[in-house]
Parts: C-alpha cells; structure tokens; sequence
C-alpha cells in the first residue's frame, strides 16, 4: 500500500476473482465475499491470459483447503497476509473460528470497508502484525488461537513478497502454536524456464512498489518448508508445479520443544538455525535417520558406478540391456559382499551374513545363479551352491570402496572430529551388543519385525572400532528394535512410521507415504496389519469422494501413545545397561545431524542426474524406522 488505500495487486486479484466460479459449500455468505470484492476492485478490468488462468487455479487451490478443512471437522482457520481475503465470510460456519493476520494498515481500510458494507466479521479475529518485524506468534494465542487444537494456515500470494528468512520465520511461528496433524496451504513463485513471462510479471509488481523477494527452485520450497516443521504432501502434479503447496505439521527434526507439546505462551523461533534440543527425537529415530541418509548416498554412489537397469527408466545410460536390476547397500551388505568368484553354498553364506537375503531377487535381478538350480520362484536348499555372476562380480568389486567414499564425504561435511565422535559413541554401544548382530539390518519379516536369524553362526570376527559406519547405525538400531518388539505387538517399523504420524482426527490416507518418509507399497503393508488389529478407520475425505482419511481408534491412539512410552522406557533402560554417559554421547553425536533447517542429513542427498531418484521427488523427511523389504532392499521400502 502506498497511499492508504488498496494495493494495486489487492484490486487486481479481487477483479479476477469476480469473475471466477467459486467452489460452494451449504454454510457462509458468498454474498458478502462478493461485496467486498466488488468494493476493492472499484470497477477495474481484470485482463485475460496466463496470469488470470494461474489466478483461477490459486483461488480454487485454496477454496478446496478450506472446505475440506470445515467439512472434516476443522473449528480454527489463519490466514496470513490476509488483505482483502473474503473467505472468513464465504465460508463462514458455526463454531469455525477465523484469525486474520497482516499489516495494520491494510486491516485498517479492510475493515472500515467490512463495516461500511454492513458485512457480519464477529466470527474473525484480525491480528495486527508487520511481518518483516513483528512477531505473530503470542498475539495469534492472545487472539484465541488454540495451540492444542488442529488449524489450517493460508498463506497466498505473499510468500513471493517476503524475504526468505522472514518467510521462514512466519513459518515457524505458525508451527510453534499448532499441533501435529495442523495444514499449511501456501503458494510459493517456482523457479520457471519461462523467463520472459516471469521477468515481466516482476517488473509490473515492481512498478507499484511490491517487489519480488523470493523465487525458489522447487526442492528448495520442499526443503524451506520441511525445515520449519511442515512436511509437503502428496498432491496433483499440475498443482505443485504452479507452486500450489499443502503442507501438515509433523515431527519436525528441529529443536523446538514447544511443537511436541504446545504452549499457551510459545516461544517464537528464532530466525538461524535453532540449536539441537536433547530428547525430541527418540533414539532409533536418530540412527535411523543417519542410517537412511548414509545408505541413500552410497546408493546414489553405486547407481552412479555400477552398470544396471532400473524400473522405469530402461537401462542406464551405457549399461547393455542385460545388466543387472539396480539394488542397495543392504543386498551387498548381506549377500554380494560375501561371495567369491567360485561361489559358496547357501549356508555358508548365511552363516557369514548372520542373516538371509532376498535369493531369488538376486537371481531375477542378474546377481547370482544357483546349482542346482530350483526353478523358478522357488528357494534354493541350504546346500546349493551360489555363485556370482559376471555382472554380480563386477557389481561387487564396484560396491566394495563405496562406503568408505561416502564416509570420507561425511568427515569433509560434518567435520573429521563430528564423524569421529560418531564412530566412537556408535562403536561403544556396539561394545555391548551381542556380537553375534548381522552388521546390516535384516529384511523385515512377518508383520514388518526385525527378525533375527535363529541360529547366526559364530560371532562378528571384527571389533566394533573397525566396522563400517552403516554397521555401526545397524547393529544399536537392530537391537533397540528386536528388544521393543519383544514387547510390543506392532513393530517398530509400523509404530515409528505409519502410527507416528497418524491422527484421532484423520490424516488423508494419500500423505501418510510423504508423512512417513517411506514407499506407499510400504505403508500399504503395514495399513494390512493395523486395519487387521482394528487400529485405523478409513472413510471419505467428503461425502461422495474417492479419497480417503485414515483416522487412529480409540485403540490405536493408545496404541501411538503405547509406542512413545516404550520407546522411552527402552532408551532408558539402555542408559543402565550402557551407561548413561554413552547414551548421552550417541545422542549428542547423532542430534547435530539429524537437526536443523534442513538437517545436515539432507547435504548430500541430492542424486546423480543419471538416477533414478533424480525422476522421483526428493525426500523432505527421512524414515524413524527403515523399510528394509525384498524390493531390493532400500531403506524407504521402494
């Protein structure tokens, strides 16, 4: 606003807007969105073209997060940077609180023209707040905001105008006052090859005194958002390509106590990077975010490296068409790692591995071949022998320096005396473990358990100090599971991930995948097992709709709560079996990594162009728990 009255892009966006058709709902007052519109828009003439197509699709985008959110059960809604917003009246319904936040001046003229068209706002709370300078956090729970109940958060066509670091600051406010399950719909100016178009755009909004502050790549967006606790769901391509973008609330890997158990007096976070809180994270969700990373980067290594074909993509680029099928760091850990180029029988390798493998995967997959061979989709017997083949000989000769050049990485990343203090808190809760531990986390068995082989053979030949980084993550973060799940009756795979970050009010079935930070035939799997133990219900988004809310019962809410208490009750008694100061070393080791804005995890997983995970979209959070299952064994269940 230059001169008290509405910005020139506030009356350009309610013209547009008067001309689109608006998504309905059997509650509010269209009639006094339209009012205030037409007011705002003193008789301009909205143009055609790309913009009023974008604005269409934005003003849609953020009609359906509303009545969704109002349509579930949803009591509180903040818009941020609300203007001349008109859907605390639209949308308007019994017992929905509205909270409007932005500058004092715009609010100023928004509501001497609310009053002056007679239009009913004692349902709408306006808070004052420049967000370059003021907080909003305190003054959003002086307003009413409940910070123990669930809210959806607008932020539309602001983001652009702000400066990243304020951007991210507003972002953290709103976290720090909302629950986990909480949505953020926002939109974000991407990154666009369509430079002409953009530069225009930039330069007309220049004109008028609002310039643009923040473009971003759309990893960044991901990245910016995760940091601050609100983890990108899944949505229709099209959508998030227009930088039209539904975040929830979740466990966020930063240190900020008050989003775990909300404050009626929160304390604002701080713009930098805020320092590791001690106990947010639960300690196999630590390594098992190390552990995810570590694996991610020796995978993208050894697709960089070794000749193969993966799903999808055809061959990579140079592999013939007989190349092997791309696997992971946990099929070399347990199978390939240990077969010479004259073979040996499947005991043999089962004794070395202390575990099983995926053998008829590896066969299918070009590894291996078996004599006698026992036909197709049928298990080799014990004496079989097992012999590479030339592309699994060269694939495991290729693996073999791999996790050494991924941990010479980490020392140059985190610092020689980071990854030392690592290694050496790792290696002295290893110390303690039964050394007869595969070094890598088996396949998840029956019911997603960590199931450990009922006779592994002789103990590991080598000591804690010289095993490889991922062994080190694997063997604590194995033990930690098979001593909870003997008493529990879900696994920790299905605890950690899938009951995590599930909700008593439901959480839509087609985000617990992004949720998690696992595969959807992972979490599939495990929806089996907890539909069967009646821990989840599922039912329409909306009356009449297709997509689906997975909700906790009764008994899966105790049953997440169950999770935390033994987890806890776990790690604790870990720190009298070990020693309280070695579980306080592992945790002061593992936190700096798995904390931050994004965490220091995320500095090295971005893939080769020529990867297959260079096609997908990029991990925004990592696994409390790894999926290790047949499909070649990658730690997110892909």
């Amino acid at each position: 606003m230059r001169d008290g009255s509405a910005s020139h892009t506030a009356r350009s966006v309610a013209a547009h807007r008067l001309e689109f058709a608006r998504v309905a709902a059997p509650y509010g007052d269209p009639g006094a969105d339209v009012a205030l519109a037409r007011d705002v828009a003193g008789g301009l003439e909205p143009g055609q073209g790309r913009m009023h197509d974008y604005l269409r699709a934005r003003t849609a985008f953020f009609d359906h997060a509303v009545v969704r959110s109002i349509d579930r059960g949803g009591t509180q809604v903040v818009v941020g940077a609300a203007g001349y917003d008109g859907r605390a009246f639209r949308y308007a319904r019994p017992g929905v609180r509205w909270f409007e936040v932005d500058h004092p001046a715009t609010q100023a003229d928004k509501l001497e023209r609310v009053a002056r068209l007679g239009i009913d706002a004692r349902h709408v709370r306006f808070v004052g707040a420049d967000f370059t300078r003021d907080p909003v956090a305190e003054p959003l729970v002086a307003a009413g905001l409940d910070p123990r109940d669930e809210a959806l958060f607008l932020l539309e066509g602001v983001a652009v105008y702000l400066d990243r670091e304020v951007l991210e600051r507003v972002l953290g406010q709103f976290r720090a006052v909302t629950p986990d399950g909480s949505l953020l719909a926002i939109s974000v100016s991407l990154t666009s090859p369509q430079s002409q178009a953009r530069e225009r755009f930039r330069a007309s909004v220049a004109a008028v005194g609002e310039p643009v502050r923040s473009v971003l790549a759309p990893q960044q967006a991901l990245r910016l958002l995760a940091g601050r606790g609100w983890q990108v769901v899944e949505g229709r391509d099209r959508l998030r390509a227009a930088g039209l973008l539904l975040a929830r609330a979740t466990d966020p890997a930063i240190g900020h106590p008050e989003r775990s158990r909300p404050s009626a007096h929160p304390q604002p976070p701080a713009a930098a990077s805020p320092a590791p809180v001690a106990g947010f994270l639960p300690l196999p969700a630590l390594l098992s975010q190390a552990l995810v990373a570590f694996t991610i980067e020796c995978d993208n290594e050894a697709e960089h490296q070794v000749p193969h074909r993966t799903s999808g993509h055809g061959p990579r680029d140079g592999a013939s068409a007989d190349a092997p099928w791309l696997t992971s760091l946990a099929m070399w850990a347990n199978c390939l790692r240990f077969l010479p180029d004259a073979g040996l029988t499947v005991r043999e390798l089962r004794r070395l591995a202390r575990t099983g493998t995926n053998l008829d995967g590896m066969r299918r997959w070009g590894y291996v071949t078996f004599s006698p061979d026992p036909g197709r989709g049928k298990r080799p017997g014990p004496g079989a022998l097992m012999r590479p083949t030339a592309r699994g000989s060269q694939a495991r000769d290729l693996w073999q320096p791999i996790d050494g050049i991924v941990e010479a990485r980490w020392r140059d990343r985190f610092g020689p005396e980071a990854v030392g203090a690592l290694r050496s808190a790792l290696a002295a809760v290893v110390a303690g473990l039964d050394p007869r531990l595969p070094d890598c986390l088996p396949i998840l068995g029956y019911g997603l358990f960590s199931r450990l082989d009922p006779d592994p053979g002789p103990p590991a030949p080598a000591s804690p100090v010289s095993l490889p980084l991922w062994a080190l993550l694997s063997r604590p973060l194995l033990a930690f599971a098979t001593e909870f799940e003997r008493e529990s009756s879900l696994s920790l795979a299905i605890s950690a991930n899938v009951l995590r970050v599930l909700t008593d009010r439901g959480v839509p079935s087609r985000d617990i995948p992004a949720l998690a930070g696992v595969s959807k035939e992972s979490v599939a799997m495990a929806m089996g097992i907890v539909r069967k133990q009646d821990l989840v219900a599922q039912e329409p988004e909306t009356p009449g709709s297709r997509r689906t809310v997975t909700r906790l019962t009764a008994a899966g809410s105790r049953a997440r709560q169950e999770y935390q208490d033994l987890a806890a009750a776990v790690e604790e008694r870990w720190r009298d079996r070990f020693g309280a100061d070695r579980v306080s070393a592992l945790r002061a080791s593992l936190e700096p990594l798995a904390v931050g804005h994004p965490p220091p995890l995320f500095g090295g997983l971005e893939p080769y162009p020529d990867g297959w995970r260079a096609k997908v979209r990029p991990p925004s959070v990592l696994p409390h728990y790894p999926m290790v299952l047949h499909r070649g064994g990658y730690p997110d269940g892909a």
